[in-house]
């Protein structure tokens, strides 16, 4: 079952193309199906993870995970961009652009029984990156999430800023956050719409391990969630200002 859905996911991507939901309703019905599949997209010729997606960080999300944890989806090398960086609207689905903040990170922070502690996954942290997700699926919207997680937590694709390095100068409980579509603003948000300060998304994904394809190594980098409202881009520029974290620049074209 589940290589036959991985064929139908690859398929759909490619293809930027909604699948019908019903007839895979009951077959994905854990957190760790949902992973099985993943890595298996994972496995495939050309795809690499370069990092991860994290949601469900809150107890009323992971209920439709039926689990008690945050869950990812896996950033896969072909959909991971660096800006400036041109993509085009006719590969993805049902797009939304959001503006968010990840972490790069500088060692591997494997499954264990101990809790990681915050200072931890400071000192693993090698790098805060400003970015954007494009979110897209496959699924129509009222598909069960763990249908929606078995699809690399609808990504369409991502594109990284530059890393900062000397990160610990920012102040991430309030870094404001402005997009901007052809010089003109179309929103503006806060890095404290995640958990206050996105860290703590880090943290509590470290902790929510075991993850598909091996978990979180070094080099991956890790998003933590959107800080502007979800906007469907459409043809134009928008470049993503982050105050001290920096800027990065999307052009969309048909």
């Amino acid at each position: 079952m589940s290589a036959d859905l991985v064929d139908v996911l690859a398929r759909a991507r490619a293809e930027a193309r909604v699948l019908e939901a019903g007839p895979w309703y009951a077959k994905v019905t854990s957190v760790g199906e949902a992973y099985r599949i993943q890595s298996q997209l994972a496995a495939r010729s050309g795809n690499a993870v370069q990092g991860w997606k994290v949601t469900a960080l809150s107890i009323e999300q992971q209920r439709g995970y039926l689990t008690d944890r945050p869950v990812a989806g896996a950033l896969l090398s072909p959909f991971v961009h660096t800006a400036p960086t041109v993509l085009s609207a006719a590969q993805f689905v049902m797009p939304l652009l959001e503006c968010e903040v990840a972490f790069l990170l500088g060692t591997d922070l494997p499954p264990r029984q101990q809790t990681y502690t915050r200072s931890e996954i400071e000192a693993a942290v090698e790098a805060v990156v400003p970015a954007m997700e494009i979110a897209d699926g496959r699924w129509p919207a009222n598909a069960p999430d763990l249908l929606k997680l078995a699809d690399s937590m609808g990504n369409g694709a991502f594109i990284a800023g530059t890393p900062v390095r000397d990160w610990r100068r920012l102040d991430l409980d309030n870094l404001a956050v402005t997009l901007t579509h052809d010089d003109s603003v179309v929103e503006r948000g806060s890095s404290a719409r995640i958990l206050v300060n996105p860290l703590l998304a880090v943290v509590a994904l470290a902790n929510a391990q075991p993850l598909p394809a091996g978990g979180l190594k070094r080099g991956q980098i890790v998003t933590t969630g959107t800080c502007t409202a979800p906007i469907p881009p459409k043809s134009g520029v928008y470049v993503g200002e982050f105050g001290a974290l920096g800027t990065l620049r999307l052009d969309v074209v048909p």
